[in-house]
C-alpha cells in the first residue's frame, strides 16, 4: 500500500519570520525544487536518497515548512498498512469496497479491508508537522492536516483540541490565513468556515456515535463564532438530534431559518422537528410558508405533508 497519504494534507508553507528564527536561506523556488525532487525519490522507492535530500534541505533552511509537510508525509507513508478482514459483519460507518461470501456453514460474510498507522511513524510525522508550525502559525492547512490525521486514525478527541486551536487562532489570523506554498487561504479559495462545515460532514458520514459528541462541541464553537451562517445552525441542529437533544435542535434550527427564510432544507428541518415535538401548529405554519414557496420540488413535497398529516 503506497503513497497512501498524498492527498498531501495539504502542502505546507509560510512565511518565516517567527520568534526571531533564523532567516530563511532556501528561496521559494529552491522550496518547490526541493519538494518535487523529495516526492519524485520517495514515490520511486528511493528512501535513502530521499532522506538524505530532506537532512540537506533542513541545513540548509530548517523553518521552509515544505521541508515539514515532507516529513509529515513521509512518515504517514511509512507507517500506513492495509489489512484485509473476513467478518460476519462490515464495522459501524464502514464507506469502502467489499466483498460477500458465505462461510463453510453457509452463513453471510463479508471481505474488506482497512488502514492501519502505526503509532511510532504516527507519532514522528505529528513531531514534525508541530514544529513546521511552531515556525509558520499562520498557515491554516498545517492545522487542518494535522486534524485531518487524527481523524484518520479515529482519534477524535485530539481532532477536535486541533479544531479548537484552529477556532482561537482564527480570531487573530482570519483575514491572514496562509495555505500551500505561502498563497493567502483567500486566494487559494479556502474559508474557515466551510472548513469546519467539512469536518462536521465527516464525522456526520461514519455513523460512529463515539462522532457525535465532537461534532455538538465543534458545532456550538461553530454558532458562537459565526452567529449569521445559516450552514452553522444547521450542523448544530443535525448534531443536536444525534445527541437526542431535540429541543435544542429546534432551537437552532429556527434560529438558523431566521436568518435566511428563503433556505428550504432549514425551513424543512425546522417544520419537520416541530411536528415530531408535538407542535402540529408551529409545524403546519411552516409546511405552508414551503407550500407557497417558488421552489417546485420543496412546495410539492410540503403540500403532500400537509394533504397526508394536516
Amino acid at each position: 500500500m503506497k503513497k497512501l497519504l498524498l492527498i498531501l494534507l495539504p502542502l505546507i508553507l509560510i512565511s518565516c519570520a517567527t520568534k526571531g528564527k533564523t532567516e530563511k536561506v532556501v528561496s521559494s523556488e529552491q522550496s518547490k525544487a526541493y519538494y518535487n525532487q523529495f516526492w519524485s525519490l520517495w514515490n520511486d522507492d528511493k528512501e535513502d536518497e530521499a532522506v538524505a535530500l530532506l537532512e540537506q534541505w533542513q541545513l540548509e533552511d530548517e523553518t521552509d515548512p515544505e521541508l515539514y509537510v515532507c516529513y509529515f508525509n513521509m512518515h504517514i507513508d511509512k507507517g500506513t498498512q492495509e489489512q484485509m478482514c473476513i467478518d460476519s459483519s462490515l464495522p459501524p460507518g464502514f464507506q469502502g469496497e467489499y466483498m460477500t461470501g458465505r462461510n463453510d456453514d453457509g452463513d453471510p460474510i463479508y471481505i474488506y479491508s482497512v488502514i492501519e498507522y502505526d503509532d511510532e511513524e504516527s507519532k514522528l510525522a505529528f513531531d514534525y508537522l508541530d514544529k513546521g508550525i511552531s515556525y509558520n502559525p499562520k498557515r491554516l492547512d498545517m492545522y487542518w492536516g494535522k486534524a485531518q490525521f487524527y481523524f484518520m486514525r479515529g482519534d477524535y478527541d485530539q481532532e477536535i483540541q486541533v479544531i479548537k486551536t484552529a477556532f482561537e487562532l482564527n480570531k487573530k489570523y482570519k483575514d491572514s490565513w496562509l495555505w500551500s506554498f505561502n498563497e493567502s487561504a483567500k486566494t487559494v479559495g479556502v474559508e474557515f468556515q466551510e472548513s469546519i462545515h467539512e469536518y462536521f460532514v465527516k464525522w456526520y458520514n461514519t455513523g460512529d456515535p463515539a462522532a457525535y459528541p465532537y461534532m455538538m462541541e465543534v458545532c456550538k464553537l461553530y454558532t458562537e463564532e459565526f452567529p449569521d451562517s445559516v450552514v452553522a445552525f444547521n450542523d448544530a441542529g443535525i448534531s443536536a438530534i444525534l445527541m437526542n437533544d431535540i429541543e435544542a435542535a429546534k432551537i437552532y434550527f429556527e434560529r438558523g431559518f431566521e436568518l435566511d427564510p428563503s433556505d428550504m432544507i432549514l425551513l424543512n428541518n425546522v417544520a419537520r422537528i416541530n411536528y415530531n415535538l408535538g407542535y402540529i401548529e408551529e409545524a403546519k405554519k411552516y409546511y405552508e410558508i414551503m407550500a407557497a414557496s417558488d421552489d417546485p420540488e420543496s412546495s410539492e413535497h410540503a403540500k403532500e405533508i400537509l394533504a397526508e398529516y394536516f
